[in-house]
């Protein structure tokens, strides 16, 4: 193709459940022309390229705009990111991640929409997909864009009606990631579309919006990275946090409350989650966060357990965490499914 109008980035690692359904949702697409589609492999071990590569066959005519890009080993979700990145050539640029999918026509609208304004991003909203169910997630712009950054920092300041920082609702013109050197931070796997995001949201001159929800943000792949609350998996979003603070404040944008009550949020998520060594190392994290200034962001229910982790009363703390969380996940499974 001389002409990409858009580059569709797909990692791919350990989703052979779902990348059938992924790719089919790319290839059926009712803008197909000037799309490529370009599969990175992150070594996967299961038979995710298998599944890939018969797909592909059932779409010969879109056979030259697919390319899959192998890893030599395996380097995690920013480095295979930043590798699709790497070899795209379209104007704009849109993520998958390969346990989601796209209703038919996003590409179609969304680059329509883009055309229409000639915006730099173009965002749409998208749903939280369970086995059952659909809940739609609404993603207003807001009146100023610093009002938009702060609501993706902290969301339940703004009834969760946020953007996020997804990087797979957003198409982005390729030439804001060039021009300001946007790039994926290897081994920030948990946490980095928000700082690819920020960036790109900073830097965007036309931000426009499509009212419509076109992606289908899978919540029952149970090993994704976004249901991983192991210690590594949190430092790796706690360091995403600071990057996303730096360079905001070097920019004179002022969101140090937000930014606390993320962290305070992300550290209290940690030490639900963690062995109890790590619970003890969590615990000595961003000692001037006040659990009083900050307590109306905890469930009811956790506000006694992390107050016993605070004092440094630990074995109480975990064994009311005990307690709790088995009633918490056979909640969610109930009514999340």
């Amino acid at each position: 193709m001389k002409n990409i109008a858009i580059s569709v980035i797909v990692p791919v690692y350990g989703v052979e459940k779902y990348i059938e359904r992924c790719v089919r949702s790319l290839f059926g697409q009712t803008l197909t022309d000037g799309v490529e589609f370009i599969f990175v492999n992150d070594c996967t071990k299961d038979r995710s390229i298998e599944l890939l590569s018969a797909c592909i066959e059932c779409y010969p005519q879109l056979r030259s705009q697919i390319r899959i890009i192998n890893h030599l080993k395996n380097r995690g979700l920013a480095a295979t990111r930043q590798t699709g990145f790497d070899a795209a050539r379209g104007e704009y640029i849109l993520h998958l991640d390969s346990d989601d999918y796209f209703e038919p026509d996003m590409l179609d609208v969304m680059y329509e929409a883009a055309l229409a304004k000639d915006a730099d991003v173009v965002v749409s909203d998208y749903f939280f997909s369970f086995r059952k169910v659909e809940k739609l997630c609404e993603c207003p712009l807001y009146d100023n864009k610093v009002n938009l950054l702060k609501s993706i920092i902290a969301p339940w300041r703004y009834g969760n009606k946020t953007i996020g920082s997804n990087v797979w609702n957003k198409l982005t013109k390729r030439s804001i990631y060039k021009k300001h050197n946007i790039t994926s931070i290897e081994g920030i796997n948990v946490g980095e579309d928000l700082i690819i995001t920020i960036q790109t949201l900073y830097y965007a001159n036309v931000i426009t919006k499509v009212d419509r929800a076109f992606v289908h943000y899978n919540q029952q792949n149970i090993v994704s990275y976004s249901h991983d609350k192991s210690a590594s998996n949190t430092r790796q979003r706690l360091g995403a946090i600071e990057i996303a603070a730096n360079f905001l404040s070097k920019r004179g944008i002022a969101c140090d409350e937000e930014f606390d009550e993320r962290r305070f949020i992300d550290k209290l998520l940690a030490i639900a989650n963690c062995d109890r060594d790590s619970v003890l190392k969590f615990l000595t994290v961003y000692p001037w966060l006040d659990y009083e200034k900050h307590k109306h962001l905890v469930a009811p229910y956790w506000r006694l357990p992390y107050k016993f982790a605070l004092q440094g009363k630990i074995g109480m703390f975990i064994f009311l965490r005990n307690l709790i969380s088995p009633i918490r996940k056979a909640y969610r499974l109930i009514y999340d499914r």
